[in-house]
């Protein structure tokens, strides 16, 4: 039995072993010149933010626009950081089915995205708690380019970065 007990307690102290974290300690006794000594608390918190984004838009005939929007929430960044949301499109905000393609319009807080290139639509700086941007989705529905019936549809891409002001 003793050995059993013996051998759980051993168990117990290698499981907890790698937890525990230790550094040199500091020994004071009456002969030591300095009666003080120091030590170190810390605690290294990770950068951390939740975004959220809609999961799509629709156009229909009669529904030719839509707004939607996008949130980061529990924003913690270091500081002389800043969050960075950017948004980019397939299609060159072009809805494609095959070799046709219908247009649309993305204005995030009322200005216009246009391009190939990631376009920035929000920014959040170290120290604020969260941010959100209006994506307003316009289409004229203009079919010239519609060579055929079926889905035309473009991918939007968000991409979230952490980078120095």
């Amino acid at each position: 039995m003793k050995k059993i007990l013996a051998a759980l307690t051993a168990a117990a102290a290698l499981l907890t072993a790698p937890f525990l974290t230790t550094s040199a300690e500091e020994t004071i006794d009456q002969d030591s010149p300095d009666k003080s000594g120091q030590m170190n608390i810390s605690y290294n918190s990770g950068i951390s933010y939740i975004m959220t984004i809609p999961a799509s838009v629709t156009f229909t005939d009669s529904e030719k626009s839509a707004e939607r929007g996008i949130q980061v929430d529990n924003v913690f960044l270091s500081e002389g950081t800043k969050l960075k949301i950017s948004l980019s499109s397939l299609n060159n905000f072009r809805m494609v089915n095959g070799s046709g393609y219908i247009d649309y319009n993305i204005f995030v807080n009322k200005s216009p995205l246009s391009g190939a290139a990631p376009q920035d639509i929000l920014i959040v700086g170290a120290g604020e708690p969260s941010g959100w941007a209006t994506l307003d989705f316009t289409t004229q529905l203009d079919k010239t380019n519609a060579q055929y019936a079926g889905i035309y549809a473009d991918t939007l891409t968000f991409t979230v970065s952490v980078e120095p002001v």
